[in-house]
C-alpha cells in the first residue's frame, strides 16, 4: 500500500496518526512488535472492536511468541484463576465464576471469550491489571494520603492529570447526573481521582508483568477512555520509567480522527 494522505481511516486498513498516512497491515506490525507494552484499547460492548484486538493479538504473536496479556476487566484478587484458566485447569463456565465475571465486570463474557481461548490455547500469562470498585471509590472519595498504600492494594500516587484530560474528564462528568448540583466541583474533583487511580493501578499491573518477564511484550486490552492522546495508562507509564509504548484503537471507518489519538487506528466497519 503506497503511503497517501489520510485523515480518516478506510475501512479494513491502518493509518499512523502521527504521519497520517496509510500504512500496511505487516508494516504496523512490525511497529508494534519492537515495543515493550502495546495498548488496545476498545468500547466494552462492541463485537467489531474485540474482533480487532483478537486480530491484532494473533499477528503479534506470530511476530514475537509469548506475549503477556493485561485485561483490565478483571481486579487483581482474581489474578488465581487467571492462572488456572490460561494453563487449562478450568473450563470455561468455572473460569467464568472463578473470576466472579457477571459481578467485576457483567459485559457479555462471549465479547472477551476469544480473547481468554487464545491465551489458553497458547498457555501466554493473562495478568488481572484492575483493582476492585469498592477500593476505587474509596480513593475517590478520600483521596490518596487519606487511605494507606495497603488499603489501596499497594497502588501508588499516581502522577498528575494532565489539563487536557482534565478538560477531557469534564467533558464525561458533564454527563453524570450530579453535574449540575452545588457540589459538583468536588464531585468532579473525586471523579479524576478515581480515574487516576484506576489509570496508575493497571499501568503498575503493566510494570509488574514487564518486571516479572522483560523478554515479553505487554498487550493490554483496556477501555479507550484510558488509552487516548497519550494520557490514562501511557501517562502514567511514562512516570514510572516505561516509555517504549504503542497505543493503537479502533476507528469508525471513513471518520475523521484527531491528532494525537493514539499512535495507530484501525478502520472497523460498524458496531455489529
Amino acid at each position: 500500500m503506497p503511503s497517501i494522505p489520510a485523515t480518516t481511516v478506510p475501512p479494513g486498513a491502518w493509518v499512523d496518526v502521527r504521519r497520517r498516512e496509510a500504512v500496511t497491515d505487516v508494516d504496523v506490525m512490525a511497529r508494534l512488535a519492537r515495543h515493550d507494552v502495546v495498548l488496545l484499547g476498545e468500547q466494552h460492548d462492541r463485537a467489531d472492536h474485540h474482533r480487532w484486538q483478537l486480530d491484532t493479538i494473533t499477528s503479534l504473536q506470530q511476530r514475537r511468541a509469548g506475549l503477556v496479556l493485561g485485561f483490565e476487566m478483571f481486579p487483581r484478587r482474581v489474578q488465581p484463576a487467571l492462572e488456572r484458566w490460561s494453563t487449562g485447569g478450568l473450563d470455561e463456565a468455572e473460569f467464568l465464576t472463578a473470576s466472579e465475571w457477571e459481578q467485576v465486570w457483567g459485559f457479555d463474557a462471549a465479547l472477551y471469550m476469544p480473547l481468554f481461548r487464545f491465551a489458553r490455547v497458547h498457555r501466554l500469562k493473562m495478568v488481572a491489571l484492575n483493582v476492585d470498585r469498592a477500593t476505587a471509590r474509596q480513593v475517590a472519595a478520600q483521596g490518596f494520603a487519606a487511605v494507606p498504600r495497603e488499603a489501596r492494594d499497594g497502588v501508588g500516587e499516581p502522577a498528575p492529570a494532565s489539563d487536557p484530560y482534565r478538560a477531557r474528564l469534564a467533558e464525561v462528568f458533564r454527563m453524570h447526573p450530579h453535574a449540575g448540583s452545588p457540589d459538583a466541583p468536588a464531585r468532579f474533583e473525586r471523579f479524576v481521582r478515581g480515574q487516576l487511580f484506576w489509570d496508575r493501578a493497571m499501568a503498575e499491573a503493566i510494570a509488574d508483568a514487564r518486571a516479572a518477564a522483560p523478554q515479553a511484550p505487554v498487550v493490554a486490552v483496556l477501555g479507550r477512555g484510558h488509552v487516548e492522546y497519550g494520557d490514562g495508562v501511557p501517562h502514567q507509564l511514562a512516570a514510572l520509567g516505561i516509555a517504549a509504548v504503542a497505543t493503537a484503537l479502533p476507528w469508525d471507518a471513513d471518520c475523521d480522527y484527531p491528532a494525537g489519538v493514539a499512535d495507530y487506528l484501525f478502520g472497523v466497519a460498524g458496531a455489529a
